[in-house]
């Protein structure tokens, strides 16, 4: 993924700035920046959720100009390769947990259904969920129906999976429970895009750090880099601080 000279307003605001970047295949890109920045827009706009007003999107062999109109048949191709997980887990709340995961493959890509059964019972054993395929989303914690939410997403056979900030409604212990599975993606080499403020997270998972505020990039590159104490970014080692909270 790639996206070239983004622009996006809303209102009178800029939200982002004429932003630059690729996603590389096979590895975890983590956003990171302070609230309002522009991550989580940034992070949309690869699933086409938010359009920008120009600007280029290149995705495998298919090139986007968004100052011309995106067809359907575009957003959908692009959608169905980017799988979208959110903070409050947006699961269908009369559909049973398999019922849940079986939707898309079924419905969207018309896989035989005793086939998506399997493979959906196969993703809830990866996410530690194997005994709830016949629970209820109120029945679930927030950490298991997040886990719910990624094995969904993991059931139409992404390219890349977008998390936007997937535990921050989750106490620690419960968090815990999600993060662990997306290290075990990062280390299957599912290619991932994830905004969180976990820095500890960020540091553990990411294959590439970009730091956003004000709609800019600030920093685009390695978390070796970016987390290490003589960064000679001062506006980075600061954010870094107040998120760990090392100096309270």
């Amino acid at each position: 993924m790639k996206l070239t000279n983004i622009n996006k307003t809303f209102g009178n605001k800029k939200v982002l700035k004429n932003i630059n970047l690729d996603f590389p295949t096979g590895k975890t890109t983590v956003l990171v920046g302070p609230s309002g920045s522009g991550k989580s827009t940034l992070l949309r706009t690869l699933n086409l959720l938010v359009t920008p007003e120009c600007g280029q999107y290149e995705f495998e062999k298919q090139k986007l100009d968004f100052a011309k109109k995106i067809s359907n048949k575009e957003k959908i191709f692009l959608r169905q390769k980017t799988g979208m997980v959110f903070q409050d887990y947006n699961l269908f709340p009369t559909k049973t947990v398999l019922g849940n995961i079986i939707e898309g493959p079924t419905q969207v890509l018309k896989e035989d259904k005793t086939h998506a059964i399997t493979t959906a019972q196969q993703l809830l054993q990866k996410v530690g969920l194997a005994d709830y395929a016949t629970a209820y989303p109120h029945e679930l914690s927030g950490g298991q129906a997040q886990r719910v939410a990624i094995a969904r997403a993991l059931a139409m056979k992404p390219k890349y999976i977008l998390l936007d900030e997937p535990t921050s409604a989750l106490d620690p212990e419960l968090e815990l429970s999600v993060l662990k599975v997306l290290l075990q993606l990062a280390r299957e080499k599912q290619s991932m895009a994830i905004v969180t403020h976990n820095m500890v997270f960020a540091k553990k998972i990411a294959d590439k750090i970009i730091f956003v505020e004000n709609g800019e990039i600030l920093y685009d590159g390695s978390p070796t880099e970016f987390f290490d104490p003589n960064n000679p970014n001062q506006r980075i080692r600061n954010f870094i601080s107040s998120m760990t909270l090392e100096d309270l």
